[in-house]
């Protein structure tokens, strides 16, 4: 069962900041029982310790964040969520992490923007992070306000890991709590495949079809027995995992995509080094990282 009594939400005040507390705010009435807290946390993020000079600056700037982030919570508050904030300087992750620890966080919410050349601050947490994340982007969130956030239909993939496990446990709690329908997918990489075939220069088409069905057929027994009980689709695909789970998702209109930290399998194969992190930059909905 899935439970989000702390919800440490990563607050910019930028364009995203309303769209990221729409779905802690979702998070804490889905899952976080009455006791649910969302903690707003900013982060003014200094690589280096500012010079002595920069002080009285710095200080205009805390307290002008400070009464922005008083407005986000007791909007948050009106809802009916207990919510607090706290503004900090220092290293982003190091900072986030710390504090993930020290306030006992259950899950850490962010937007997702990227840059062309450099890591962005969310990317940077989302690489440097250990922690459960909800990554909110995506057009499925783009008009999300505070409580008008609605999951009717999530995907979650799936390779048999114990990570994945832990993902699809989370998922069925979470399609339970918001009578949400819920979608395994379990993708069989089509470059893992070209792989094999590669080494076996003298099997026919035939047999590489013939080994096709038959992992195809043997994914779909294991993923009927992977999450027992009704109401789940079970879909197997063959393709690049993260563009089949993406394509899955799409199809089913999901709002929500759940997967395990590790990514789906053969890590290696992608460019950008991680299932996950490819999903979380092509997804048309927010992702849930589960560790």
């Amino acid at each position: 069962m899935m439970t989000c009594r702390k919800i440490l939400a990563a607050v910019d005040l930028g364009s995203d900041t309303e769209k990221v507390l729409a779905y802690a705010l979702w998070l804490a009435r889905t899952c976080g029982e009455k006791e649910a807290e969302v903690h707003l946390l900013h982060v003014m993020d200094y690589a280096l310790t500012p010079p002595a000079y920069m002080t009285p600056y710095l200080e205009k700037e805390k307290e002008a964040d400070r009464a922005l982030l008083q407005e986000w919570e007791q909007r948050v508050s009106a809802q009916g969520v207990r919510a607090v904030h706290s503004i900090t300087a220092g290293r982003l992750a190091e900072t986030f992490a710390s504090r993930f620890r020290e306030l006992a966080s259950d899950i850490l919410v962010l937007g997702h923007q990227s840059h062309l050349i450099r890591p962005s601050s969310s990317e940077r947490l989302i690489r440097s992070l250990a922690v459960p994340l909800l990554v909110v982007r995506g057009e499925k969130a783009e008009r999300a306000s505070l409580g008008t956030v609605e999951v009717k239909r999530i995907v979650c993939a799936v390779d048999f890991s114990e990570n994945s496990r832990k993902a699809a446990e989370a998922a069925r709690s979470l399609a339970e709590k918001s009578a949400a329908g819920l979608t395994l997918v379990h993708v069989v990489s089509s470059l893992a495949l070209e792989k094999s075939f590669a080494k076996l220069r003298e099997i026919s088409e035939t047999e590489k079809d013939e080994y096709t069905r038959h992992l195809q057929r043997e994914a779909g027994e294991n993923l009927c027995s992977f999450l027992r009980g009704g109401g789940v689709e079970n879909f197997v695909t063959i393709g690049i995992p993260y563009k089949a789970i993406i394509q899955a998702a799409a199809e089913r209109d999901a709002n929500l995509i759940i997967m395990g930290a590790r990514g789906i399998s053969h890590i290696r194969e992608m460019l950008i080094g991680s299932v996950s992190e490819s999903v979380i930059k092509s997804s048309r909905c927010p992702v849930l990282i589960v560790r």
